[in-house]
């Protein structure tokens, strides 16, 4: 095997050793995706690029995710032809770690190549986590992740669109950021916002700071919505042993048993998935189940701005899940769809101006 890259991380200190001292990063980044931008769509030859391409999933279900994505970059030749791309399933249980994973996805390649992969580069990009800390990517996965590289003054100082389609007469506060959402005339976001897979076309005004992602679901197969909502700053990984020590957590900068009682619901172990011994905001049961993607929003954002406001909103009439169920019950096929959708619509429009 003559080299096994552990992320492009690696990839990048390497070229990056070898820039002269002048050159900025962001020069360096720049020629990187120059040449990157080259190679896509087109057959490479042996040495222009990785010979095999692996990508680490925590589970089944972001297994196939990663897969259908890898698909339909290829179809649209956003990616190098000419590679082996495969996507390798963490073994259920226990985290193994990115060393276990390493382990596991190099017993793959020997499945699948025999002693031939020896001979391989090969590129590992570990993705199995399930982004607790950038959670508008903990369904899709973050490899897949989109960045505003090619949009100009996409800054603190200005907002940022990707992959979205907002009515001119939308407000979107510098700061913030919006991905794969709709966003129709009378909708107001705050500054520092994130939103992600939304629909809203109703009046709606987001609060500054706050977090909003959408997802598909699947239960009892019919397709269902929830949204996650809080603020920006939240710590979903924050977490306490007992009920008694909820008090100790914070939504949207308030303390969490003040807004259970905005919300209307009491503190049981029922209120938590999972562990019950490690109570966070991951698995707290506070997020509505809706039978459309904007209702599903809309709800959400009703809870948000009742805490914020501090004024009652019952959720009592709700089936709620938590973030960890909602990746549980996610419905990828429908995500990834909802996305295409939004791509096909602005690749027609940009082919008519």
């Amino acid at each position: 095997m003559r080299a096994v890259r552990r992320g492009l991380r690696e990839g990048g200190a390497m070229a990056a050793a070898r820039d002269p001292p002048e050159v900025s990063l962001r020069e360096a980044t720049q020629r990187k995706l120059r040449r990157f931008s080259e190679l896509r769509g087109k057959l490479v030859a042996r040495g222009e690029f990785w010979d095999i391409v692996a990508i680490t999933a925590a589970d089944e279900k972001q297994e196939l995710a990663y897969n259908q994505q890898l698909s339909e970059k290829l179809k649209r030749k956003e990616l190098p032809l000419g590679v082996q791309y495969h996507v390798f399933v963490d073994p259920a249980g226990a985290k193994i770690g990115n060393g276990g994973s390493t382990l596991c996805a190099l017993q793959c390649l020997e499945k699948l190549y025999g002693d031939k992969w020896n001979s391989f580069t090969i590129l590992l990009i570990h993705s199995g986590g399930y982004s607790q800390r950038l959670p508008n990517a903990s369904a899709l996965g973050k490899i897949f992740t989109a960045l505003p590289l090619d949009i100009p003054e996409c800054s603190g100082k200005t907002s940022c669109i990707i992959q979205s389609i907002l009515d001119s007469r939308c407000s979107v506060a510098p700061g913030s950021v919006v991905e794969y959402s709709r966003l129709g005339p009378d909708v107001s976001v705050g500054e520092n916002c994130i939103i992600s897979g939304s629909y809203i076309l109703t009046k709606a005004a987001l609060p500054a700071h706050s977090f909003v992602c959408s997802l598909s679901l699947k239960m009892n197969r019919c397709l269902k919505y929830a949204t996650m909502a809080f603020g920006v700053q939240d710590n979903l990984k924050k977490s306490v042993k007992t009920l008694s020590d909820i008090k100790l957590l914070q939504f949207f900068g308030v303390c969490f048993l003040s807004c259970l009682d905005v919300w209307n619901l009491k503190v049981t172990e029922e209120l938590f998935s999972g562990n019950k011994t490690c109570l966070s905001l991951w698995t707290a049961r506070i997020f509505p189940v809706c039978s459309s993607l904007s209702d599903s929003v809309i709800t959400s954002l009703k809870m948000l701005n009742a805490v914020k406001n501090k004024s009652a909103f019952s959720l009592n009439s709700y089936k709620l899940l938590s973030i960890e169920e909602m990746l549980i019950y996610k419905d990828v096929e429908d995500m990834i769809t909802y996305r295409e959708q939004i791509f096909l619509e602005i690749s027609l429009k940009s082919s008519l101006m």
